[in-house]
């Protein structure tokens, strides 16, 4: 296993819920590095996404459930980071954190 870097969390509501767009980093297994995107919420949540120029590009389903405590990590699924045999996982970032869980952010 691994723990991936957050380089971008951006949060979106979609069905009247609070749902994560994640850009992370990870290692690959031949050496140097990868980045990934992962949609992070309730697995019913899809999220419409834009295309070339504004028009609609389809949607992009949730895949990964959110964090279960400001502490915890998340599993990414191997088919998103190709590249590596190592699971990645993502710690809770302070952001998610804050609106998750009712923390302060630092």
């Amino acid at each position: 296993m691994q723990i991936g870097n957050i380089v971008s969390i951006s949060p979106m509501i979609c069905n009247l819920q609070l749902n994560w767009s994640v850009m992370f980093s990870y290692a690959l297994d031949a050496g140097g590095t990868a980045q990934g995107q992962v949609y992070i919420g309730p697995l019913q949540s899809s999220f419409p996404t834009l295309g070339v120029n504004g028009i609609p590009g389809g949607n992009w389903a949730a895949t990964v459930t959110p964090w279960a405590s400001p502490t915890s990590t998340i599993a990414i699924p191997l088919n998103q980071t190709p590249g590596t045999t190592n699971q990645v996982l993502l710690n809770c970032p302070p952001l998610a954190a804050a609106a998750i869980f009712n923390l302060p952010l630092h």
